[in-house]
């Protein structure tokens, strides 16, 4: 039995052997491709609804979390950024969020606040403050999508 993405062929022993195409191949070697193609979809839908619908962009948003945690999937830690945590909506700087930029002795961060459901996320960024996923040493693999 043969799908179209595998070719039998005979070799010179009498044994059959399998050719598996150059798709399957890539399938193989990312296992959430098709979940991450969603998720990228509904971030895409969730931007161009944040003008225009907030609470649409919110449900994008939300619906983009659920379906990466169903899979098990992480999400990059600069689109997790641009989400809010509470109501999923994507945090347009004048449209949908509040920035400040606070600077105190020794304590300096960004606050972004989230014009649809209230909640502040803070970022720090003193001198000494570096992110794990800047590090090299956080990264074990990269994957492209083609």
């Amino acid at each position: 039995m043969s799908t179209p993405d595998t070719k039998p062929k005979e070799s010179q022993n009498g044994k059959q052997t399998v050719v598996v195409s150059e798709k399957k191949k890539n399938a193989k070697l990312c296992a959430g491709r098709e979940t991450y193609e969603r998720m990228n979809f509904l971030y895409q839908a969730a931007t161009t609804m944040s003008a225009t619908q907030p609470q649409l962009a919110a449900y994008y948003g939300k619906l983009m979390k659920s379906v990466g945690k169903k899979a098990v999937l992480r999400m990059e830690p600069a689109i997790k950024r641009t989400l809010c945590v509470r109501c999923g909506v994507l945090l347009n700087p004048g449209i949908t969020a509040d920035i400040q930029d606070y600077r105190h002795k020794k304590l300096c961060y960004l606050q972004v606040d989230c014009m649809l459901c209230g909640f502040s996320k803070r970022f720090y960024n003193t001198k000494n403050h570096h992110l794990w996923m800047d590090n090299p040493q956080s990264v074990v693999e990269r994957m492209e999508f083609a």
